[in-house]
């Protein structure tokens, strides 16, 4: 009798162990997907009406994933599953570049105001610092001339980076997130610390000095990888680029600035693949004005 009446207590708490994998959180506007299946993550996206990325003028749900699903590694590979990983990586890339911009305003702000004469604060030139330093925007020059270097090169630097570039670079660099550093690190992007015991070991090279960082979620890493494209000079091509797009009023496009890829990695014909990657998914169409709706 007691066993029967455990069993159907089981039968009747089965929903609820089904649902246990999934936790998400409500936060100023977005849902923050802390653990989910892929059938759970699937779910999400229905819910909220996320279909596609491949419209231009395309509108993103802010459903921001801390980490793949729990079981993306027992998935098959699939054009589908790929087509989630995208989904799950472009709110994220788009929020990354939302908090870039905001850091552009205050510079865009900061020029104008030495333009019109007027001296920055104290706290100003302490922030400016802050960014030269973060942005390896440097100069030996001082005083007023040293501000105006800064603001010029920072304003080069800090400006955002076109999500098919960064959904597709990911897809490829981890394998549709099934790479090891993608599942354990949350790292997308093959991005190295050198001489530092902390980070995942290369398994190929016990001995070697670098390490795969680690990062405590997806938008970590998809920061930090934004972050290196702005300040290292491997990318200045992509840097020109984007200002003279700006220039000219224009976005810029991910195909235009794949064959960069190719200076920072040793992966073979990079720039093909992520060629294919853009027409297979037709990822480019995401870099034209996308926007992050709130969730309601």
């Amino acid at each position: 009798m007691i066993l029967r009446c455990f069993f159907f207590l089981l039968l009747g708490l089965a929903p609820f162990f089904a649902d246990a994998r999934l936790i998400t959180q409500m936060k100023d506007g977005a849902l923050l997907v802390k653990s989910a299946t892929y059938q759970e993550t699937e779910e999400l996206f229905r819910q909220y009406k996320y279909e596609g990325f491949s419209e231009i003028n395309s509108r993103f749900p802010r459903i921001y994933f801390l980490r793949l699903p729990t079981d993306w590694a027992e998935i098959p590979e699939s054009d589908d599953k790929h087509r989630v990983f995208i989904k799950i990586l472009l709110p994220l890339i788009l929020q990354a570049n939302e908090n870039v911009l905001k850091e552009r305003s205050w510079l865009e702000d900061m020029r104008q105001k030495t333009k019109s004469g007027r001296q920055l604060t104290a706290a100003e030139q302490k922030k400016l610092e802050e960014l030269a330093q973060k942005y390896d925007a440097f100069t030996r020059l001082k005083g007023t001339e040293r501000i105006a270097v800064q603001l010029k090169l920072l304003l080069e630097k800090a400006d955002t980076v076109p999500p098919s570039l960064l959904a597709a670079t990911a897809g490829i660099y981890s394998n549709w997130g099934t790479s090891r550093l993608a599942l354990q690190a949350n790292s997308l992007y093959l991005q190295e610390i050198w001489y530092e015991k902390q980070g995942l070991e290369p398994l190929d090279d016990h001995d070697a000095d670098y390490r795969y960082k680690i990062y405590g979620n997806l938008a970590e890493g998809i920061a930090d990888h934004i972050l290196k494209i702005n300040s290292s000079i491997n990318y200045n091509y992509l840097r020109v680029s984007r200002t003279n797009s700006r220039k000219m009023g224009r976005p810029l496009y991910g195909p235009q600035v794949a064959a960069t890829m190719m200076l920072d990695n040793n992966l073979k014909n990079i720039a093909g693949m992520i060629d294919y990657t853009f027409s297979y998914y037709k990822l480019q169409n995401a870099d034209y004005k996308p926007q992050l709706e709130d969730i309601k």
